[in-house]
C-alpha cells in the first residue's frame, strides 16, 4: 500500500507491533477507567509511560481512545497552557474560578468546555482577536453583559502545539466485556505529521478546537489540570498532515 510505504521508518515499525497487537484479537486491559485505553496500549507495546510528558514511540506521539470504528472517538488533547496574565483581566487561576465557578458537593468548581460563537451555561465563549494576536475567553451575561477574563498569545499557543504535537499515531481501540473483565481490541491507527499550526487560530475560531476548564478548590487550594485544548478526531485532518486510516486487520 502507498500509504504505507510513505511512512517514516519509525512509522512503519510501530505499524508492526500495532498490527501484530491487533492481530492478538481483544486484550485484557489495564486499570479502570478512561486511562485505562492507554496504559493497556503501552505495556503491550512495551512503551514506558511518564508523567511529564505523553508517550512516545521513537519520537511519534500515541494517542489512544476508545471506539467503534476509526474515527469514532471522544475529543482528544492536544496540549494544554494556562492563560497569560499579563495580558488577562482575569490575573490568576483562583479569579477566574472566583468569577465564573459554581458549588457543587461542597467544593467551588470551573469544569466546563468553552468553544467560540456559543456561550456556555456559564457564559464563557472563545474568540480570536486577529488585530492582537491574542485569543480571549470572555463571559456573556445578562447582568454583567460581555466581560473579558482571560487571554493568551496565540503564538505561545501555536508554539506548544507544536512542542507536544510532533509526529502521532492516532488509535483507537473497540471496547468489550467477558464475565466483568474489559478488554480492547487496538483496531485502527491513523499517522500523523508536524501540524500545521497557522490553522489553530481559525479552527479555534469554527469551534472545532476547544478549551476545557478542570479548577477545584480543594480545602483553600486552587487545582487547575488544565486549561486543555482538545479537538474531534474526525477533524484531526484539518489540523495535521496525516495519512489515510489503517485498518490493522486488512493490511
Amino acid at each position: 500500500m502507498q500509504e504505507i510505504r510513505s511512512l517514516e521508518p519509525e512509522a512503519q515499525e510501530l505499524l508492526q507491533k500495532l498490527k501484530s497487537l491487533a492481530g492478538k484479537g481483544p486484550v485484557p486491559a489495564m486499570g479502570h477507567g478512561d486511562t485505562s485505553v492507554g496504559v493497556t496500549l503501552l505495556h503491550d507495546l512495551d512503551v514506558p509511560m511518564t508523567s511529564l510528558s505523553k508517550a512516545q514511540y521513537k519520537g511519534i506521539v500515541i494517542t489512544a481512545r476508545r471506539g467503534s470504528k476509526a474515527k469514532d472517538l471522544n475529543r482528544v488533547n492536544l496540549f494544554a497552557k494556562v492563560p497569560d496574565w499579563g495580558i488577562s483581566a482575569c490575573k490568576s487561576t483562583r479569579e477566574l474560578l472566583d468569577r465564573c465557578g459554581y458549588d457543587r458537593d461542597g467544593e467551588r468548581r470551573l469544569n466546563c468546555t468553552v468553544r467560540a460563537r456559543i456561550p456556555n451555561s456559564q457564559g464563557l465563549f472563545l474568540e480570536v482577536d486577529h488585530a492582537n494576536g491574542w485569543l480571549r475567553e470572555k463571559q456573556s451575561l445578562p447582568e454583567t453583559g460581555v466581560r473579558d477574563l482571560v487571554a493568551w498569545n496565540m503564538s505561545d499557543l501555536e508554539q506548544r502545539l507544536i512542542q507536544k504535537q510532533p509526529a502521532s499515531a492516532w488509535i483507537v481501540a473497540v471496547p468489550s466485556k467477558h464475565d466483568g473483565q474489559d478488554y480492547f481490541h487496538y483496531r485502527y491507527v491513523t499517522f500523523t505529521a508536524r501540524p500545521r499550526a497557522s490553522e489553530l487560530g481559525r479552527l479555534l475560531e469554527t469551534g472545532t478546537v476547544t478549551v476545557d476548564h478542570l479548577i477545584t478548590d480543594r480545602g483553600g487550594k486552587t487545582v487547575e489540570k488544565g486549561p486543555l485544548f482538545k479537538i474531534k478526531p474526525s477533524n484531526v485532518e484539518a489540523l495535521f498532515p496525516s495519512s489515510p486510516s489503517l485498518d490493522l486487520l486488512r493490511i
